[in-house]
């Protein structure tokens, strides 16, 4: 492939670097921001004195030593790594292994700023099952209104009026915004990789900030296209992968209203990491196999959680540690225990109760 250089390479690797996590911190003005990511990583974002994002739900400081990571414990990559790290590797260009990492950050941004209509799936084929499922998770746990639920998709990048309302935010309001979308624009027409594949738009997440740039939007959640079709090709039922990602996220969020904290040595972010990731699997099967739920039950929704939890890392020192998927699975085993235990048929436990509930399993989980 011919060489050619794009201005946006350079103006991103600055402003993606201009700033750590741990002096944004420091800034007076900043609005606190929380975000749990399914797979992409997102503490080193540069925001300037707008935005300081922080992976651990739980306030603590920032530790450059880590030594207290969680104990490593048996792990191994799984079916999940190898089918996505394989069809990278088919179709993967050289163009697209450079800018992936960016184009992530932008889709990543495109989320959070686009107030238009939401739709789900590529063609918007899964929007009214998602609505249906959004008013399910209100009802469930009491708390309508209170979200937003957002899809993230490949094509944001040509949609150069969204690129114009979030790019600013990226590089600055004196960048060069025609010029970045005129090299975004040629990108997608060079790399086969970026946007005719699924791994530009490949997360789910939770973020909960007071008012994203003066949008109003407090508590957020957004899926995306890609990690959906992948699962989705492996013969698990897309209705399904969207449920449980969903129920996930919204066990996140969950979490960012009541605060709660974790029996784990203080300043260990991979721990804590893990254990609000696993309370987040807890939380999922106990709303997808509820009879008040989703009502999915547990055959339907097992070979989900076997994929989905594949997605458990072995990076026991990482601050996004999200368990083995050993533990991810068990810790949806135990959810839908829970759901099936009620002593009261149909009846719905409070986020509280669900919480201790998860608190008293947690070290069996992790042993």
């Amino acid at each position: 492939m011919k060489t050619k250089q794009f201005f946006l390479g350079i103006g991103a690797l600055l402003a993606l670097n201009s700033c750590s996590k741990e002096n944004a911190s420091t800034e007076a003005d900043l609005n606190a921001v929380y975000v749990t990511s399914t797979v992409n990583d997102y503490p080193n974002l540069s925001q300037g004195t707008t935005i300081a994002l922080d992976l651990s739900i739980n306030d603590f400081s920032y530790y450059d030593d880590l030594a207290n990571a969680v104990e490593p414990s048996e792990c191994q990559t799984t079916a999940f790594d190898d089918a996505v790290n394989e069809t990278i590797a088919e179709n993967i260009d050289q163009l697209g292994a450079s800018f992936y990492s960016i184009y992530s950050d932008i889709n990543f941004y495109m989320s959070l700023v686009d107030t238009s209509p939401q739709y789900f799936g590529a063609n918007g084929e899964y929007t009214n099952l998602m609505k249906k499922r959004v008013r399910d998770n209100e009802k469930f746990w009491d708390m309508k209104g209170e979200i937003s639920v957002k899809g993230q998709h490949n094509a944001s990048f040509e949609n150069e009026d969204l690129l114009r309302e979030t790019l600013p935010f990226l590089y600055g309001p004196a960048a060069n915004i025609d010029g970045l979308i005129a090299d975004i624009r040629s990108i997608n027409e060079e790399s086969t990789f970026l946007i005719e594949n699924p791994f530009v738009s490949f997360d789910g997440f939770a973020i909960n900030i007071d008012n994203f740039f003066g949008k109003g939007q407090g508590d957020i959640i957004v899926i995306s296209d890609g990690i959906v079709s992948v699962m989705a090709q492996t013969g698990i039922d897309a209705d399904i992968v969207w449920t449980g990602i969903l129920a996930h996220e919204w066990g996140h969020q969950i979490q960012f209203d009541n605060n709660w904290t974790y029996p784990v040595e203080e300043g260990n972010i991979p721990e804590s990491t893990r254990s609000t990731e696993l309370e987040a699997d807890f939380f999922a099967a106990y709303y997808m196999t509820h009879k008040r739920g989703a009502t999915y039950n547990w055959k339907r929704v097992e070979g989900f959680f076997e994929l989905f939890f594949n997605i458990g890392d072995c990076g026991f020192d990482a601050d996004g540690h999200h368990g083995t998927p050993a533990q991810r699975m068990d810790a949806a085993q135990r959810g839908y225990d829970l759901a099936q235990g009620a002593q009261k048929k149909g009846h719905i436990l409070t986020p509280q109760e669900v919480h201790e509930a998860f608190i008293s399993e947690l070290p069996s989980i992790v042993d």
